[in-house]
């Protein structure tokens, strides 16, 4: 289930990407090239831009990429890093629950209502992505909650170092 989440994750972020280099690259060739602004190119960059950091955010979450500090814990016996671990996943289970599917959701029904500058777009669909985002992180981190608890899977990756 992973990697179909993960491979669709990358998908839409490989899309999303292409689309705010197209939109970006018309607003500098409209602006500097032809003299004449485009008005709705930088509204779609920075609604782009938005739903491309929140959702290349979960994909970096599912594929375990994100930057981790956990040198404390690394210290500890393996049964003290398995409870660590468990830890660390129910609080980001717990956040990416209340404060980015709750609280995204009532952000853009908040939103809703009100319309961008330039784009015949509602506000409310620049807040969409948090709960979406929230619910991708929240399924990956009750997946590597339950597969750390049950020992499936190491509570710590080999370290990195830098």
């Amino acid at each position: 289930m992973r990697s179909v989440l993960n491979g669709f994750l990358g998908t839409v972020s490989a899309v999303l990407f292409g689309l705010l280099v197209v939109t970006t690259t018309w607003q500098v060739i409209a602006r500097q090239v032809i003299h004449q602004p485009s008005t709705w190119s930088e509204e779609l960059a920075k609604l782009l831009f938005v739903w491309l950091a929140f959702l290349g955010s979960a994909l970096l979450f599912g594929e375990r990429g994100h930057i981790a500090v956990d040198f404390l814990a690394r210290r500890l016996p393996v049964v003290g890093q398995r409870v660590a671990q468990c830890f660390v996943q129910l609080m980001v289970l717990l956040f990416a629950l209340v404060g980015m599917v709750w609280g995204g959701v009532l952000s853009s029904s908040i939103a809703w209502n009100q319309n961008m500058t330039a784009l015949p777009v509602n506000l409310g669909w620049v807040y969409t992505v948090i709960p979406i985002a929230g619910v991708f992180i929240a399924v990956f981190a009750a997946m590597d909650l339950v597969a750390v608890a049950r020992g499936t899977q190491a509570p710590y990756d080999a370290a990195e170092e830098i």
